[in-house]
């Protein structure tokens, strides 16, 4: 059972990066003019910036790719999931690297959100995180979890550690040589 949570968790993470990329991360509203209806409204996504001025219509402009890091970390993952079946050893360490990649691709995409709040301008602005802020939120706590879940255990015995074995179970030798004669 063990072996068979951390491979879905990893896959549930990569399934929730991948969708979060596809929906909106964050609006930004400021008022424009002396009107009450004068609403500039800023849609960030991955792969786009969808702008909506009083009296127009919706405007898209291509923007930073955000997607690129956060479909970078979820082939990570998936290949952690492909380790995990081929070769039990590295799915742990790269499970681990996978989700601090997504953190670190999600830590980019929240703080484009929040450079508003550092602003001194006196215009009020508003930042709203959407649905795929969200799913990427989700995503790193569930690859956290799954780099949790996955983490090694500790040798089963601590005193094969200092048996005198040709290679210790840490997979180091460490040669001491005999002291030298004077």
């Amino acid at each position: 059972m063990r072996g068979f949570v951390a491979p879905v968790l990893v896959v549930v993470a990569s399934v929730l990066t991948v969708v979060g990329t596809f929906l909106p991360f964050f609006r930004t509203e400021q008022v424009i003019g002396l009107e009450p209806s004068g609403l500039a409204r800023t849609t960030t996504r991955a792969w786009r910036i969808d702008f909506t001025f009083p009296g127009q219509g919706e405007i898209s402009s291509p923007s930073a790719p955000l997607g690129v890091p956060l479909l970078l970390a979820a082939a990570i993952l998936l290949a952690a999931v492909v380790l995990g079946v081929v070769k039990r050893r590295p799915a742990p360490r790269t499970t681990l690297l996978g989700a601090a990649f997504l953190g670190g691709a999600v830590c980019t995409v929240v703080a484009q959100s929040m450079r508003g709040l550092f602003d001194d301008r006196g215009e009020q602005v508003t930042t709203t995180p959407l649905a795929g802020t969200w799913f990427l939120l989700a995503a790193v706590a569930v690859a956290a979890v799954a780099a949790v879940w996955e983490r090694p255990r500790g040798w089963a015995d601590p005193e094969a550690a200092y048996a005198d074995t040709p290679t210790p179970p840490s997979g180091v030798v460490i040669t001491v040589l005999p002291p030298e004669a004077d």
